[in-house]
């Protein structure tokens, strides 16, 4: 019986110290837990992975110097007729006048150094966008118009019309309905320079709020995008809203008169513009301007404020100037 004792303690004691040398062969008993397998700690390399690294935007060199002078960087080489920039989703670039920039930010006196430097900066990005939605929109009316004659678009054509009308939020099909089609074509104009110049001054503090210097961001656009946003410093709290992020002021532009000229809440602007060009009136920033009770809180007292800009700064001469379809 004592052998037999003495076999099996001895048994015990071998499993035992086995049991200990393979711990420590797989760095169970390390003093550092990631030395283990990984799949005993799977947050090894992200230890927080509901928490994804903020994508924050690369500080603009403009930061650095406030509102410099800037005109859209667009050669010869690369301007597109508005039949290519409609083919190529609308994204193409369009020569830049500087020269009627200039003398449109000469004709408006007694800008002080920062208001002209934000108008000089702005103006010409407004101005191209504004003839890429002129182009736009005669190219359009000219498909319309064949369709009102009878005449059987292409496949090319009516997938153009079909994209363009979900673009902008058209009820209906503009290829067999015929309010569909004056829905389109009354979405498709441009956004007047002084209507455009009053907003962003106001919304970005001529050009030198944190949203403008940080995002690009000139309009007060906002977004729920995580990744697209910053969040504002003064957010009240159980708000989620964020100030989206542009690429540059092109972009910045480009969005806004997109949402004036789609969203349901601007609606009164588009028929307001709508009215004036079918009178063969100028289309004027000022009058437009009744359509944006709903891009403020304030209400009618954001009307005012914009159209107090508009005349304050003598913007209302730029409009003369609209390019007319």
């Amino acid at each position: 019986m004592v052998i037999i004792r003495t076999i099996l303690l001895a048994l015990m004691l071998m499993a035992l110290f086995s049991g200990h040398a393979m711990a420590y062969q797989y760095g169970y008993y390390s003093p550092n837990p990631y030395n283990a397998p990984r799949a005993y700690y799977p947050y090894a390399r992200a230890p927080y992975p509901y928490y994804p690294a903020y994508r924050y935007p690369a500080r603009p060199a403009y930061a650095r110097a406030r509102m410099p002078v800037q005109t859209p960087d667009v050669s010869r080489a690369s301007v597109k007729t508005p039949q290519q920039s409609l083919v190529e989703d609308f994204s193409g670039a369009v020569e830049s006048k500087t020269e009627s920039t200039d003398k449109a930010v000469k004709s408006v006196s007694g800008l002080s150094g920062k208001k002209q430097a934000f108008m000089t900066t702005l103006l010409p990005y407004i101005e191209q966008e504004n003839r890429r939605l002129l182009g736009l929109r005669n190219i359009t009316a000219g498909m319309l118009s064949k369709l009102e004659s009878g005449t059987a678009l292409s496949a090319s054509d009516q997938q153009q019309i079909n994209k363009l009308a979900n673009k902008y939020r058209v009820k209906g099909d503009p290829l067999v309905d015929e309010t569909a089609r004056g829905e389109l074509l009354r979405k498709i104009d441009i956004i007047p320079s002084s209507l455009a110049l009053a907003q962003a001054a106001n919304e970005s503090a001529w050009g030198e709020s944190r949203f403008a210097q940080e995002a690009n961001n000139l309009f007060g656009i906002w977004t729920y995008d995580q990744d697209m946003g910053l969040k504002p410093n003064n957010r009240e709290q159980g708000k989620t809203h964020l100030v989206r992020i542009f690429d540059d002021f092109d972009e910045s532009v480009r969005y806004y008169m997109h949402t004036l000229n789609s969203h349901p809440a601007y609606e009164k602007l588009r028929t307001i513009r709508q009215q004036l060009r079918a009178s063969n009136q100028v289309v004027d920033g000022h009058k437009l301007a009744a359509g944006l009770e709903k891009y403020s809180a304030k209400g009618q007292a954001y009307i005012d404020l914009i159209r107090s800009l508009i005349m304050q700064n003598e913007w209302a001469r730029l409009d003369l100037d609209n390019l007319q379809a």
